[in-house]
């Protein structure tokens, strides 16, 4: 009877002790960050580009990017994979400045509408270089406008043929800061 009492208390405890994270895949590298939760959305944002949602147990979910051509490890999975399944992600943290609007010299949105501005906009008026030809890529191309004092500010972006057309030009470009989370590592919890 006692065996079966302690049997039983043992299971009881065991239950009742909560999952602790998946181990480490490897440690953590320089600047990385992980996030331990269940992938809530995978979004397609073009080849070889994608949006994942990563849902922690508790708290927001965490919204990550992925180049999967960047030589981030997927375990040999591809990123559609991962909706709805429990993950362990690793990813690095960066500022990445969003363009919102690109003004003319003479004060003319270059994509054909004025974005209204918000409080998070910042500003940046200068020369305009790399914008030599359309992107013709899956991936954005760099542009740079170097302020009056030589200050370069690069931005990526998908090269239109408007903005072609004041390559060389001073222009103004409106933007916003975004912080860019990019996944060095995705895995299923449990998966070898």
């Amino acid at each position: 009877m006692r065996r079966i009492l302690i049997a039983v208390m043992a299971a009881a405890v065991v239950a009742c002790t909560p999952a602790t994270q998946e181990p480490d895949v490897r440690p953590l590298a320089e600047g990385e960050t992980r996030v331990d939760g269940v992938v809530s959305q995978v979004a397609d944002d073009g080849y070889p580009r994608f949006t994942v949602a990563v849902q922690p147990e508790s708290g927001e979910p965490v919204g990550l990017y992925l180049n999967a051509e960047s030589g981030a490890d997927l375990g040999g999975q591809e990123p559609s994979s991962f909706a709805g399944q429990s993950v362990v992600a690793y990813y690095t943290s960066a500022d990445d400045f969003l363009i919102v609007d690109v003004i003319n010299a003479s004060g003319a949105a270059v994509f054909g509408e004025n974005i209204p501005p918000s409080s998070e906009d910042l500003t940046v008026t200068g020369a305009l270089s790399g914008a030599e030809a359309t992107t013709s890529s899956d991936l954005p191309d760099v542009i740079t406008v170097t302020d009056a004092a030589g200050a370069a500010h690069t931005f990526e972006i998908y090269i239109m043929p408007e903005l072609v057309a004041v390559n060389g030009q001073q222009v103004t470009a409106r933007y916003r800061p975004n912080e860019r989370r990019e996944i060095t590592l995705l895995r299923v919890v449990g998966a070898d």
